[in-house]
């Protein structure tokens, strides 16, 4: 199973992924996470990528997940 990153906020997030290749990236909140992981439709910010660094910014408290389709190797940081 891959281990999907993810961070805690307190009303502001921002995460940088850094791509070797073009990619889909999201930041989803843990009620589309489930969704997402569940097959179901679901809400992110974020979208498809072909230049890096990618950086998107989060309102909101809780857990935010990072998903990466394609794209191959990643790096990434939230602050």
């Amino acid at each position: 199973m891959v281990k999907i990153p993810y961070a805690e906020s307190n009303g502001h997030l921002t995460v940088e992924v850094q791509l070797n290749y073009a990619a889909d990236v999201f930041l989803v909140d843990s009620i589309n996470y489930r969704r997402y992981t569940s097959g179901q439709r679901f809400e992110y910010f974020g979208g498809h990528y072909t230049r890096s660094p990618v950086r998107i910014s989060v309102q909101g408290s809780g857990r935010w997940y990072l998903i990466v389709n394609g794209g191959g190797q990643y790096k990434y940081r939230f602050y």
